[in-house]
């Protein structure tokens, strides 16, 4: 009887270590975006890249306007003009229209900078937010919940709303100046 308690004690550890290990992992998603675009650092970045970006926007409409206007007014005045003219004013309205696709892609360009050096350290912080809750919330996983091939998530499991507010607990703490003693 006694080795039997003894060993059935023995055997009482490997069982919960047993459970523990075939428990089911824990669980969470976030949506990046929402937390980005819905915390006070993400708002600030968000504000300032569609400031850069509209300022971009109005010189490219200008200069989209006057192509076309450039263009309206070559298409009343053709019929009226030799051959030369009309050909030398198509050839300049083909390159007025290269200059512009020349330039839009370089304000795309600009602008994906822009955004990635904007991004960056708010990505690096909100990782390291979320390493912090995935170890003591004791999670498996966190996932992004717009990843390719995540076709249903449940609320249950979406821990972006937390996020946020740890984001902004821990940006607001990096942003205030430290006191000295």
């Amino acid at each position: 009887m006694l080795i039997l308690f003894f060993g059935s004690i023995c055997l009482v550890p490997s069982f919960s270590e047993a459970a523990e290990a075939s428990a089911a992992p824990k669980i969470a998603v976030i949506n990046m975006q929402k937390v980005v675009r819905e915390s006070k650092v993400g708002r600030k970045a968000t504000s300032q890249l569609n400031q850069q970006f509209e300022h971009l926007q109005k010189i490219l409409q200008a200069k989209q306007d006057a192509i076309k206007a450039f263009k309206d007014d070559f298409e009343k005045k053709a019929p009226l003009m030799s051959e030369e003219a009309r050909t030398e004013k198509e050839l300049e309205y083909k390159k007025m229209v290269r200059d512009f696709k020349e330039q839009s892609d370089d304000a795309q360009l600009e602008m994906r900078k822009a955004e990635a050096k904007v991004m960056e350290p708010i990505l690096k912080v909100l990782e390291k937010v979320v390493t912090k809750i995935g170890e003591s919330g004791g999670y498996s996983i966190i996932l992004e919940s717009n990843m390719p091939g995540l076709y249903y998530v449940s609320p249950a499991i979406d821990i972006t709303d937390s996020v946020i507010k740890a984001y902004d607990q821990e940006s607001a703490g990096q942003s205030q100046p430290s006191k000295s003693k």
